[in-house]
This record gives structure tokens, C-alpha cells and sequence, in this order.
């Protein structure tokens, strides 16, 4: 493949609000790492990152990524996402900031942007990790994805507050360990996607009913955050759902309102993904409506048309998609014609390192017979 198809990818690309330069377009989208302490005899030694968690993101710089997100980063040492998660909770006695400052310098080295994914699942934590979860109302999830889960009850006002306070002082200690900023989990079906969608939030204060107050949670935090860490200096970014993917939740016009929202609040950049645990289409092609559009047979990626369109409605914000990528031209081609500014990797990076740098010298293709 000659030079001029790759080039756009190896162009930096400026965060108008803090001004942090990433110097290419391949970003390393959310990926679990499921690599710290996991004690189930003592909540309290749960979630320090192990050795093998500042390796894996030495690896991820190494491989030349222009911006590095961890996986998720529960705030709540009682609601994680899986065990050996990593996890920030206001509460664990031992010091966070030394225990995440391998991982960010690990991430950093190379001049790539780090991003930590702070996140809390809500209905979404398995049975055997909390059986009486919290979520925007109880709407239980049905087993899915081999797992059980737990009949929910919702947050109050106080604990909505708490939850705001743990963000901010989760995203607190990451700037004073030298992460660039964090990014939000707010998609597939944690606790943020859960205040937005109408499937799964019920309620009648001021925190339910219209998208306004469905939005109020998430931009309540991002607020807070950037009242605490002002958003010339320190980014807050979101990865948020196109749409769910599942009859009665949220829809893709109701998130390009809350993208501009949000943009408007402070997020300087966007990771765009879809579906929930009862619909993962991040997954793949594995639902009608997703099968049905030819993004990944014709443009290389699951969500590229609705990405596309969130931009139009942005003025500012940088925006990516992730799911689905492998091919060099496909992802050059997105960017070059402004459809969107970067590009999200998981798998491909878990699979092979040197993904980024192969992909920079046009050196992965894939059938176009797809």
C-alpha cells in the first residue's frame, strides 16, 4: 500500500479544550485488563493494579498508539464489573495515587495521551459479586453473557451524590498520578447508560421522565469533575452509545442531544460504541440492525454511520469509533474524508501489539469481499 492511504492516520489531532496534542489518529479504546488484587475475604485489598497491569500498558505505548484508555476502573469497591478489575474507591485505605502511577507513567512514555475509564455498573454486576446492586430504578437485567444478576434497587438523591463525589475524587487522584485526564464509561448498559436509557430508568424525580433529566446524572459529574480539575488542563472525555441497540432504549436522536450536551459541559473527546449487555452489539454483527447497515462489510467498522452523524452536531469535540477496525485503508479512508478523527482498537491490540505501527505503514489489509 503506498504512503499517501495511511498518511491521514499519522497526523496529530489538538483537544481544543486542554490544548494536549495526540500525535496520531489510533487510539486504544476501554478494554478490560482484569489484572489487579482480587480478595474476597477483604473488600479492602481488591483493585490494586499488579505488575502485569503498568506491562500491559508499557506494551500499549510501545505499540504506538496516539491515545491509551484503561479498561474499567470501578469507583465503588462493592460494584465492580468482574473481579481483578482495578479499582479507586475513596474509602480503600492504601494509596492510590502510588498505586496507579507505574501504570500512567507506563502509558506515557512513548507521548501517547492517557485516559483511565472510571466507571460504576449499576444493575450490571454479576450476582456473585453484589446480589443487591443499585441502579437508576429496579429494572432487573436477565441473565446474559453466562452471567446472573441481581434485582436492583435505586439510588437515592444522597447516593447519587456520593457517586458524583467518588468520580471526582477518583478522577482526582489519576491527575495527581499524571494521567492526561479520564474518560467516562457512559455506554454499553452501566450506570450512566442506565440513567439515559428509558428501559431501564423508571423514575419520577428530577433525575427521570424527560431526556433533560435522564442526561442530569452524567452531566452533574462531568461538572463536578471539571469544577475540581478545570478542562484547560485536564481532560474529561465520555465513550457513549450511538444508540442501545434494544427496543426502548435510548435512541440515536436522543444521544446526538445528549452528545451536544455533553460537548457543551466540557467533554473534549468522544469514544462512540453501541449496545448494552442484553444487546452487545460492540460484540459484532450479531443483531439484525447492525447487519443490516454495510458498515463493517463496505467502511470496516460496526458504528462509522452513526458516528458520522454525532459529528455533524459537534463544533468542537474530537470524536471516534471503535469496533470492528483492522484494515489501514478503511481507517485512513474515514479520516481523510473528516467522517470521523480517529479510530478505536481493542482486540486488534490485545492480539497483537504492533498493530498500531503496522497499520501507520499501511501494512493491514483485509478482504474487501466481507
Amino acid at each position: 500500500m503506498s504512503a499517501p492511504y495511511v498518511a491521514p492516520l499519522a497526523q496529530p489531532i489538538t483537544l481544543k479544550l486542554s490544548g494536549k496534542v495526540i500525535p496520531n489518529r489510533l487510539y486504544r479504546t476501554p478494554l478490560s485488563e482484569y489484572a489487579s488484587t482480587y480478595d474476597d475475604k477483604n473488600i479492602e485489598e481488591c483493585g490494586k493494579p499488579l505488575p502485569r497491569y503498568a506491562a500491559l500498558y508499557q506494551d500499549l505505548a510501545d505499540g504506538g498508539a496516539g491515545l491509551i484508555c484503561t479498561g474499567n476502573i470501578p469507583i465503588h469497591r462493592d460494584n465492580l464489573e468482574n473481579y481483578n478489575n482495578a479499582v479507586l474507591d475513596i474509602n480503600n485505605p492504601w494509596d492510590a495515587v502510588a498505586a496507579f502511577r507505574p501504570a500512567v507513567q507506563a502509558a506515557k512514555s512513548r507521548g501517547a495521551l492517557f485516559l483511565p475509564q472510571l466507571q460504576f455498573p449499576g444493575r450490571q454486576v454479576p450476582k456473585f459479586l453484589n446480589a443487591h446492586p443499585k441502579s437508576a430504578s429496579d429494572v432487573q437485567l436477565r441473565p446474559c453473557l453466562d452471567k446472573t444478576y441481581g434485582k436492583p434497587s435505586p439510588l437515592t438523591r444522597d447516593e447519587i451524590q456520593d457517586l458524583v463525589r467518588r468520580y471526582v475524587w477518583a478522577a482526582s487522584v489519576l491527575a495527581e498520578a499524571g494521567a492526561d485526564g479520564i474518560i467516562l464509561h457512559a455506554s454499553h448498559g452501566y450506570i450512566m447508560n442506565q440513567f439515559l436509557s428509558p428501559l431501564t430508568n423508571k423514575r419520577t424525580d428530577e433525575y427521570g421522565g424527560s431526556l433533560e433529566n435522564r442526561a442530569r446524572f452524567i452531566l452533574d459529574i462531568v461538572r463536578a469533575i471539571q469544577a475540581k480539575l478545570p478542562a484547560d488542563r485536564f481532560v474529561i472525555a465520555a465513550k457513549l452509545n450511538c444508540h442501545d441497540f434494544i427496543e426502548g432504549g435510548t435512541s440515536f436522536a436522543e444521544q446526538c442531544v445528549v452528545i451536544k450536551w455533553l460537548e457543551e459541559a466540557g467533554i473534549d473527546f468522544f469514544d462512540i460504541s453501541g449496545g448494552t449487555y442484553e444487546s452487545p452489539a460492540w460484540r459484532g454483527n450479531i443483531m439484525t440492525e447492525l447487519s443490516q447497515h454495510p458498515s463493517q462489510r463496505l467502511r470496516g467498522s460496526y458504528f462509522i454511520e452513526w458516528a458520522q452523524e454525532m459529528k455533524k452536531v459537534l463544533s468542537r469535540a474530537v470524536i471516534g469509533t471503535t469496533g470492528g477496525w483492522r484494515d489501514s485503508y478503511r481507517m485512513s479512508e474515514a479520516v481523510e474524508r473528516g467522517d470521523i478523527d480517529m479510530c478505536g482498537l481493542g482486540r486488534p491490540l490485545r492480539e497483537d501489539p504492533d498493530f498500531v505501527h503496522k497499520a501507520l505503514r499501511g501494512e493491514t489489509r483485509i478482504s474487501s469481499n466481507l
